[in-house]
């Protein structure tokens, strides 16, 4: 997690390293939540991971933190199953 400007380009950067190295770091899940979207991080960290990698998926979600973060939070544990049913 991080700002909106500063995360996309270490992504990037962090991508670029990767491939560099021979690194296979696909598949990978990527997701922007943000209250609007804009143009950067639904580029590079929403799309470009997806053109690239072999079965990766970028997420976009809009809506205020305070709600989609619980929400995020609940649908990944949810679906790991943690606690059980």
């Amino acid at each position: 997690m991080g700002s909106a400007v500063v995360l996309p380009e270490v992504f990037l950067k962090a991508i670029a390293v990767a491939r560099s190295k021979g690194i296979r770091y696909w598949p990978v899940t990527t997701a922007n939540l943000d209250m609007t979207q804009h143009y950067r991080p639904l580029r590079n960290v929403v799309e470009r991971p997806v053109r690239v990698g072999e079965g990766s998926v970028g997420i976009a979600l809009t809506g205020h933190h305070e709600i989609m973060i619980p929400i995020l939070v609940a649908s990944v544990l949810h679906a790991l199953d943690v606690g059980g049913s």
